[in-house]
């Protein structure tokens, strides 16, 4: 991991920069797309299922977490990381998705909520601990994505 870094230096800087930008991009989407998702499931779809309403924001939260992961997953693969022209197979393609899934599971499931909680318990507003916590979270999920669920073999 630490050599990779180091790549980091000269025109290897320069694409980073590059493809932090894009990765920016595509999150800015994937947030309006999974604000949109849990609208209409909320409001539209699942208004009047019969379920709690514990129940419906969890189903709710995770049709949108699938569906902007799965853009995420999308883009990141084709516009952030794309492989030059090197075609993956499909265990291929399965192990990078799989690992997108947990990477943002981890920063957006477990340590964005972490951070948030801590944030409070210090007296930091919740808008300025959500806040925070993204400072953590968007380049930590960059990280994951291009060293670990987008490495080039």
């Amino acid at each position: 991991m630490l050599d990779k870094l180091k790549d980091l230096r000269g025109g290897g800087l320069w694409n980073t920069l590059v493809q932090f930008i894009k990765f920016g991009l595509v999150g800015v989407s994937n947030t309006a797309i999974s604000y949109g998702i849990e609208m209409l499931c909320y409001y539209v779809l699942l208004v009047n299922a019969p379920m709690s309403e514990g129940v419906r924001v969890i189903v709710t939260s995770a049709l949108a977490f699938i569906v902007s992961v799965t853009n995420s997953y999308y883009w990141n693969s084709r516009y952030v990381f794309k492989s030059g022209g090197e075609k993956k197979t499909m265990p291929q393609h399965l192990r990078a998705y799989a690992k997108t899934v947990a990477s943002y599971g981890v920063t957006g499931l477990l340590l964005a909520p972490a951070l948030k909680l801590l944030l409070g318990r210090w007296g930091v507003p919740y808008w300025a601990a959500s806040l925070g916590s993204l400072v953590v979270t968007i380049p930590l999920n960059f990280v994951l994505n291009k060293f670990w669920a987008f490495r080039k073999n």
